[in-house]
């Protein structure tokens, strides 16, 4: 005997429909395991039943007017459809999980399952993706992406192997969250670029000021061509940001974006990074060889930070393959044809290199079609408040803590500071602020500066005034270190008490802050 599965047919949507197909079942003592009803249609799943019994119930049901056909089928239409997204997800390489919104996984793919958590799919499913991951902290991060973007992406290591973990809801038609797609891509420890399959957009750079919000309509600009672009700016302004939102506003989206950082890697290392090796040029390399980032970034965008640092003779080589879009392997012979998009980033002036011999004027001219400069924080302070908001909500959160606002003088203390570092020394300042304080206000005690990070380099471009103030700001700092007293810090310093607390408060400068 087997189970029976069946599709019975109405011939109109009227009342008692079930209860007269159940009657006949119940009259000849077959069980069911599982029925859905929904208009003029229903799947029951009966029982074992034998086949005489079968026949006469195929009989009497077929008697019934109000149906009009009965058929045996295999699946049901939710079984077909679990079976073909079974099938399609073993097709993706890498890992793919679906959760609820608890967290139990409702479908896996053979990826995930073997390579990943080392088991059967089967055995897996219905387990709690926490057994596996650090669900919560997924979960948590959603609360601070900006806009109507969804998705949070993370490096964790599963095992030996390091992979790019990317969560992202699920909702239906009507908007109601279901679940989670959570999605697993390897990462190679051994090479020194970056793959992102990443979510930053426009929407994700914060700035109200008219000079970030015009460098934003260029970036969206740009992002329409393929042409090379070349983004300036101090160093922690976000020049990657607006390079990974300028892919992701192209085109190329859906394409890999693979950034490396020309600065923090050896030359000979660099050269095989960025065009590959043929098999047996190294002594200990890949057997097979080994691609470089623009045969595997096909379709999709280069990022080069730290350009100016690249060797000449590295710089040469990109320009040809700038130039004829194809690149050859080193130690190879044959030219292998290229789609890929650069997008570069320096901190460095490179006219000026370019003077100095230390550049090609000739590349400087390919990678330079568009240019996008990101001004720095200390240039557009009208924006302190809002980066706050963001940066305490973000720190907040990940330290548990409930940070409802900033008191004055903590604020003038953000505004006066010069900022060296940029947005990221004002993400880093804030991060230890939450973390650090005891009340849900950020206290101007809380804010913990250091004014011997500003250099001459950062003041090149800055006014005779602002030069003034900080040189003003750093000989009070100083002395304030090197005395017990304000008072004392304002004889070595030649002025009156009341002027040094003056320029005390205009600078947002707390003599407990410089405590060592």
């Amino acid at each position: 005997m087997e189970t029976k599965k069946i599709k019975l047919t109405a011939v109109e949507d009227r009342p008692h429909l079930t209860y007269k197909a159940l009657s006949v079942l119940y009259k000849y003592g077959v069980g069911l395991i599982w029925m859905e009803v929904y208009a003029y249609v229903a799947y029951i799943k009966l029982m074992p039943v034998e086949e005489h019994i079968w026949e006469l119930i195929k009989k009497e049901f077929e008697n019934l007017s109000e149906w009009e056909s009965i058929e045996e089928i295999d699946l049901f239409p939710f079984e077909e459809k679990n079976t073909q997204m079974k099938n399609v997800l073993d097709l993706i390489p890498h890992g793919v999980t679906l959760v609820n919104k608890k967290g139990d996984i409702k479908y896996i793919n053979n990826y995930a399952a073997e390579k990943i958590f080392r088991c059967e799919g089967k055995d897996i499913t219905g387990v709690n993706i926490r057994k596996y991951i650090d669900y919560d902290r997924f979960i948590s991060f959603l609360g601070n992406v900006k806009g109507k973007k969804n998705i949070v992406t993370e490096r964790m290591e599963i095992g030996n192997q390091l992979y790019q973990v990317n969560l992202q809801l699920i909702k239906n038609e009507e908007d109601v969250l279901t679940g989670y797609l959570i999605s697993f891509y390897d990462i190679d420890k051994s090479s020194v670029f970056s793959r992102y399959d990443n979510p930053i957009t426009f929407d994700d750079i914060i700035g109200e000021s008219g000079r970030m919000i015009s460098v934003i309509s260029e970036g969206k600009q740009y992002s329409k061509w393929d042409s090379p672009v070349l983004i300036t700016g101090e160093s922690g302004t976000g020049k990657e940001l607006f390079a990974r939102a300028i892919h992701n506003h192209s085109n190329r989206k859906n394409k890999p974006f693979i950034a490396i950082n020309c600065a923090a890697i050896p030359d000979q290392l660099l050269e095989s990074e960025l065009f590959g090796y043929e098999p047996g040029t190294f002594t200990g390399g890949n057997k097979e060889g080994k691609a470089g980032i623009f045969e595997v970034a096909s379709g999709g965008t280069v990022f080069l930070d730290e350009i100016g640092e690249m060797a000449p003779h590295i710089q040469a080589k990109l320009l040809r393959v700038l130039q004829e879009r194809k690149v050859r392997r080193v130690g190879g012979h044959k030219e292998i044809p290229i789609d890929a998009r650069l997008i570069s980033a320096t901190n460095q002036n490179l006219d000026e290199m370019v003077r100095n011999k230390e550049f090609r004027l000739d590349l400087l001219f390919r990678i330079n079609i568009f240019n996008i400069n990101i001004p720095p924080l200390r240039e557009r302070k009208e924006e302190i408040p809002l980066l706050f908001e963001y940066f305490s909500r973000m720190h907040s959160e990940r330290y548990n803590k409930t940070i409802t606002g900033i008191e004055q003088d903590a604020m003038r203390k953000l505004i006066n500071y010069n900022w060296p570092g940029n947005v990221r020394e004002f993400q880093n300042v804030l991060e230890r602020a939450a973390a650090l304080s005891i009340t849900k206000t950020i206290l101007a005690k809380d804010i913990i500066l250091n004014y011997n990070l500003t250099t001459e380099d950062s003041l090149v471009e800055a006014s005779l005034k602002e030069c003034i103030e900080s040189l003003e700001k750093k000989m009070i700092t100083d002395s304030l270190k090197s005395t017990k007293s304000i008072r004392e810090a304002a004889r070595n310093l030649k002025v009156t008490h009341t002027l040094l607390m003056n320029r005390m408060k205009k600078y947002g400068i707390f003599k407990e802050d410089l405590k060592d």
